[in-house]
Formats: structure tokens, sequence, C-alpha cells
């Protein structure tokens, strides 16, 4: 009798702890949560501004001139809003046969050259040259950037015979070109590098 009440006992609480077993695993759970306060997230390109150049009009009554000929024009460097410094060169590739030529470039304060000489072509050097006539670094700016230059083209007279400089010719072209060309911006380089980055 002790024995099947030892039995009974051992049956109960087998049957107990396969209940108790039983209704953990199956309505046990866990859960996460997160804390802390709601937050705004944005992402703004960077601002790199482009550079528009007007060479102005072409010079006109430019032929058979005479000492004492002189003519001038304008032309205008407008830059966009740009985050970084952009660096901008007016340049003028020419051919010269004159002597007594010279130039200036006015807005000294803006970049521009001022005064300067021309270098001389000769039957065994018939090359271009090249002049940086302005050479202006804008700052990084949210407004729109316009600086107007004027150039003028002197013969000027020497009060002595400049028949040297007679049947000569002067041509060139002017235009403008980044002083940094090529630049990349990314987060490794800022201010700009002229190297292309690799795409990883």
């Amino acid at each position: 009798m002790k024995n099947k009440r030892y039995e009974i006992m051992l049956s109960i609480i087998t049957i107990m702890t396969v209940l108790t077993t039983a209704v953990g695993v199956t309505f046990s759970y866990f859960t996460n949560s997160m804390t802390g306060t709601a937050a705004d997230i944005s992402a703004t390109t960077d601002l790199i501004g482009g550079i528009k150049f007007e060479g102005g009009t072409n010079f006109e009554d430019a032929t058979d001139i005479e000492p004492g000929w002189m003519k001038s024009k304008t032309f205008t460097i407008t830059v966009a809003p740009s985050n970084h410094e952009q660096v901008v060169k007016v340049k003028m590739d020419y051919t010269n046969g004159f002597t007594d030529l010279v130039g200036e470039v006015t807005e000294v304060s803006n970049g521009a050259i001022g005064s300067f000489s021309l270098e001389k072509n000769t039957p065994e050097n018939t090359d271009e040259f090249t002049k940086v006539l302005v050479d202006k670094t804008f700052p990084a700016s949210s407004e729109v950037q316009t600086i107007t230059y004027t150039l003028t083209m002197k013969f000027p007279e020497t009060d002595s015979n400049q028949n040297y400089d007679q049947g000569k010719e002067f041509n060139a072209t002017l235009y403008a070109d980044l002083g940094s060309s090529g630049l990349y911006f990314n987060d490794q380089n800022p201010n700009g590098t002229n190297t292309k980055p690799d795409t990883q």
C-alpha cells in the first residue's frame, strides 16, 4: 500500500512537471524595446557653382591701323553660388608681329593683370603665345558673383619712325578656364582634388 501511494505520488509529480514544462514553453516569449527621442534626418548635396564667360564683341575697325590707335572691349565672368571657392583665369592665345602694340586690363583689384606687353613672333618662331589677363579667386558664396573687365589694346605713337610695324598683324582668342580644372569633391577632399576618386 505504501508502495502504491508512492507510485501515485510519483505519477502526479511527473504529470505536473510535464504540464508545467509544456505551459512554460508554450506561453513564454521575448520582447525588445527602443527608447529615445525622435529626430529629423536630412541629407543635402554639396553646392558647386558653375561659371559663365562672356567674351564680348570683336574689335571693330581694327584694320589699317596707325600709330595712336586704341580700342577697348568688355568681357564678363559670372560665377553661380557655390560652397567652395573657385579660381577662374582669363587667357589670351595670340600671334603678334607688332613691336609697339601693348594692352591693358582694368579691374586690377579683381585679379586683372593691368598693363602688359606682348611677345613678338619672328620668322623663326610663329608659335602662339599665351597671356593670362585675369587670375581671380571667387570666394564661396550663396549669391551670384559677376565681374566685368575692360580690355584695351593700344598702338601708341612713339614720336619716332615706326615703319618697322607696317604691314604687321595681331590675332588673338580670348577665353576662360578653371585655375584648378577638373576638381572632384567628396568627404576625403572637401576642398577638391584633381584626382578622380575610385568607386568602391
